[in-house]
């Protein structure tokens, strides 16, 4: 946990000043003592990492030249233990991001950067979510590691997952195409469950 006279170190992966000065503000707002640095490239990306690792690292997902899980892989090779929260509107709740992305300490919406702050003092405080099983910890910790390995193997080829912009099946590295279910399944030991998400589910409300 940080002291309380120490300001938190933020790094945040933002490439529109005027997002990043709202996530300053709120912060401000809140009154977290603070000081953030943004970046927008890996390379920059990199090298504040080196030089001083950060207390929190925040990151928006959908940038075009480095998106957030391209910023998430460099992270968790660079820095593991240093919390990850992504900070965006390109993903949503429904999509469970804690459980797509092993490594993602946490999810706030930039419509909602109210509950910012007091996400990063969860984290620096370290609460957690209750721990699971024995069997269940090993098998996340395998699904992590998969995971990464695929982020990273990606990651060399540009940061660019390719998908279809059609039905949204994933090509992997022997250009065969996969429902997005079966490409994590098969790849990273991911299993998921089907269900219908509130927007869907006016479509089928009589």
């Amino acid at each position: 946990m940080k002291s309380a006279n120490t300001k938190i170190r933020i790094v945040l992966v933002e490439d529109v000043p005027a997002e990043a000065a709202l996530v300053v503000q709120a912060l401000q707002r809140s009154g977290l003592d603070f000081q953030m640095q943004r970046v927008e490239t890996r390379e920059d990306f990199l090298r504040v990492l080196a030089s001083q690792p950060p207390d929190v690292i925040l990151s928006d997902h959908g940038l075009p030249s480095f998106d957030g899980f391209a910023a998430l892989a460099v992270a968790h090779k660079e820095c593991p233990d240093v919390p990850f929260l992504f900070v965006t509107n390109a993903l949503t709740r429904e999509m469970e991001v804690d459980k797509l992305t092993p490594g993602v300490t946490d999810f706030v919406l930039k419509s909602q950067l109210h509950l910012l702050a007091p996400a990063i003092r969860r984290v620096l405080q370290g609460t957690k979510t209750p721990p699971t099983d024995g069997n269940n910890q090993e098998e996340l910790k395998q699904i992590e590691k998969k995971l990464f390995a695929l982020l990273e193997e990606y990651e060399r080829a540009g940061g660019y997952l390719p998908i279809c912009s059609s039905c949204n099946r994933i090509r992997d590295r022997r250009d065969v195409w996969h429902k997005p279910e079966v490409f994590f399944e098969k790849y990273a030991g991911l299993k998921f469950t089907h269900g219908i998400c509130p927007n869907c589910m006016s479509k089928f409300s009589l």
